[in-house]
This record gives C-alpha cells, structure tokens and sequence, in this order.
C-alpha cells in the first residue's frame, strides 16, 4: 500500500508537469518550423537568409527533444526491443522490468545531476553562441528539466513494476 500511495503522489505532480513541458515543445517546434520555412524562403527566393538561423535551429531543438522526454514516457511511447522478454513467464518479465527501470533510474540521476553541473559551468563561463552570442546555460537548464522530469516518470514506472512483482 505504501508504494502505491508514493507512486500517486509522484504521479499527480509529474503528470501536469510533463504534459505542460509537452505542449512547450509542441510550440518550440511549430516555431522551429516557421524559422525554418522563413529561412529558406529568404534563401532561396529573396536572396536574404535569417541570420543565426543555424543557431536557433539547434537552441529550438534542444528545446523540442528535452521538453518532450517526460510525456514520452508517459505515454510509454519509446522504444522497446522484447523479443527474448515477451517469452518468459510473467513472474520473470516483471522482475526484469523491474531491474531495467531501476538501472534507467541511476542512469537518468546520474545524467541529470550532471547536466546540473555542465549548467554552473556554461553560468560561470558565460559561453555564448558564435553569432547572435545567445548564452548557452537557458538551454542546458531546459535540459535539466526535461531529465529530472523524466526520471520522475521512470520513479513512478519502478514503483508499479516492483507493485506487480510484489503482488504474484
């Protein structure tokens, strides 16, 4: 019962948060494509590309693919490869998901905390980009969040896998 009651409440805080993180990246993206559509039409037609457009395609990206990782994993929509798992008994599939969620945990945590780390060093350095001198540590933050809140989400997948394992 304890796990389940840690699990929720996890999952009550980090559901809002990651669908809110979602639709972050949805509207990074839409303006991606804008940027985009404008730079190759200055290009190509007019003869007058955007400049630093190469810069903020690659900031928008960073946005787009770590405000997207929570809700990705929410939806259990990555990737999974279960050839060789899908043929053992029940019992054994649990206890494996259960061991490669913990390791995606420590994995995470560790990405995380390092990700922390390399912001107080872009903060510090006050790196900047080659030409429209954006600073880089904004980005390295969203980074961080897109992390932690995934390893929010694989915390509250542990917690059910190990529920399963435990309830059998």
């Amino acid at each position: 019962m304890g796990l389940e009651k840690c699990a929720e409440a996890i999952w009550k805080a980090v559901r809002p948060v990651s669908r809110v993180l979602n639709y972050g990246g949805a509207g990074f993206l839409f303006i991606l494509m804008i940027l985009v559509m404008v730079h190759v039409i200055g290009r190509y037609v007019l003869t007058l590309p955007v400049p630093g457009s190469v810069e903020l395609i690659e900031f928008l990206m960073v946005l787009i693919v770590f405000l997207g990782f929570a809700e990705c994993a929410v939806q259990h929509s990555n990737v999974s490869v279960d050839l060789l798992v899908d043929q053992l008994p029940k019992q054994a599939q649990g206890i494996i998901d259960t061991f490669t969620c913990l390791l995606s945990i420590a994995i995470v945590s560790l990405i995380t905390w390092q990700s922390a780390v390399q912001v107080k060093m872009l903060w510090q350095s006050g790196h900047v980009s080659g030409v429209l001198h954006i600073p880089h540590w904004p980005f390295a933050i969203v980074m961080v969040l897109g992390w932690a809140a995934f390893d929010l989400v694989l915390i509250v997948n542990f917690f059910e896998f190990l529920r399963r394992v435990i309830k059998k």
